[in-house]
């Protein structure tokens, strides 16, 4: 247990940056500083292929991308008015990324053009949508739906196209695996929805919360892990099982209780331990080699080339484009994906880690041009609309 500990303790560092006056920095930014302090790099204390440390970077990887699904926000209307506005900017974002990300590709002798593509064109809806919502109601503005739009459904194709450019078998197989597990997590979170409506339900939840049995969370974490564990099993990642059960509470507005107990253990432990196993895993040296400082730079300023390009066909503002290039999810996916089917180095990692917190900065810049706020943590917590929805006994 003496890995889980420092494990731990390092998480404490994300914290502690952040709340540094002089230079406040997002919570992820010292989680995986820590791990590459701690991790065989340095001092040689964590080994991502222990089976205890691997359990925790995979259990805090499925809730991250649960998280990542919450953000998503795809019953808001103002969304889906702005829908057209926001497809023209993806579509043309996507267009530029490819034969960028070829260049960047053959530039840095990766290979995997497709995945370095879908990297440029991703954005994060939880970093970027505490920015456009207004922080007392987290409602969001309309002079902002069209951006939001944007931003999901980038998050969202991005997403849902990574594991199939990264497969390693069919991409059919893959295909419809990502399907199963996406239909299994609405089929479950629907039954559960209705399922909490009954006499039987209330009485068990009344006794659950008299005797501290916490029957909500064991059973969502039940959900969601099941899930992670079927997606590997059928051909696809546990990145669609977490995303998909996300997604899908976003989606039927479960009870803000029940979602914030699962939150509290993904923030609280599983999510920032997964941040300082994923930074034990990551070379920093390479940041400095040729290859490196290519894929490093040409990923940052590729991200910023297309979104600006993506925006202006979209007609939205510079400003704008900058908070939809924000990146975190999709990037740390691919990094999860790349290291464990052994196609990305340690030194590839890194670069892939390094030009996502630079679009961090860059989201922040464009944050203060619009007069908004950028929130230090990239897992901003339970959206608002959901805080709501807390009746006692709903799942």
């Amino acid at each position: 247990m003496g890995a889980v500990a420092v494990i731990v303790a390092a998480g404490l560092f994300g914290p502690l940056l952040a709340v540094w006056r002089r230079f406040p920095l997002p919570v992820v930014v010292g989680e995986i500083v820590a791990g590459i302090v701690v991790g065989p790099q340095l001092l040689d204390i964590v080994h991502p292929d222990e089976p205890v440390v691997m359990a925790l970077h995979d259990a805090g990887f499925a809730l991250l991308m649960f998280t990542v699904g919450l953000h998503l926000r795809l019953h808001d209307p103002a969304l889906r008015r702005a829908a057209p506005k926001a497809l023209i900017a993806v579509a043309a974002t996507g267009l530029v990324a490819v034969p960028l990300a070829i260049l960047i590709s053959d530039a840095a002798a990766l290979g995997h053009p497709a995945a370095v593509a879908i990297v440029l064109a991703t954005s994060s809806a939880a970093i970027a949508m505490p920015v456009l919502t207004d922080t007392g109601g987290g409602e969001l503005p309309p002079q902002f739906a069209g951006v939001a739009a944007w931003i999901v459904m980038a998050d969202v194709i991005t997403i849902v196209a990574l594991p199939l450019v990264t497969a390693q078998s069919s991409v059919t197989r893959v295909l419809l695996a990502s399907a199963a597990v996406t239909a299994a997590a609405w089929v479950a979170l629907v039954v559960l929805h209705r399922v909490s409506r009954s006499e039987f339900w209330h009485r068990l939840d009344a006794a659950s919360t008299e005797k501290g049995w916490g029957l909500n969370l064991r059973i969502s974490l039940l959900l969601l892990f099941a899930l992670a564990w079927i997606g590997p099993k059928l051909g696809t990642s546990m990145l669609v099982a977490g995303f998909a059960a996300g997604v899908a509470v976003s989606a039927l507005g479960v009870s803000g209780r029940l979602t914030q107990q699962i939150l509290g253990v993904g923030e609280g432990f599983l999510i920032p331990a997964f941040f300082v196993v994923l930074g034990s895993t990551i070379d920093p040296a390479g940041l400095v080699t040729r290859d490196g400082i290519i894929l490093t730079v040409g990923l940052f300023l590729g991200t910023m080339v297309v979104h600006m390009l993506g925006g202006l066909a979209g007609g939205f503002r510079p400003a704008s484009s900058l908070v939809a290039s924000a990146q975190m999810g999709v990037p740390l996916a691919l990094v999860t994906l790349g290291r464990t089917q052994g196609w990305l180095s340690g030194d590839e990692a890194a670069a892939f880690v390094a030009a996502a917190l630079l679009s961090v900065g860059a989201c922040a810049l464009g944050a203060h041009r619009l007069g908004r706020v950028l929130p230090r943590q990239f897992n901003p917590g339970l959206p608002a609309d959901l805080r709501r929805n807390d009746d006692r006994g709903q799942v």
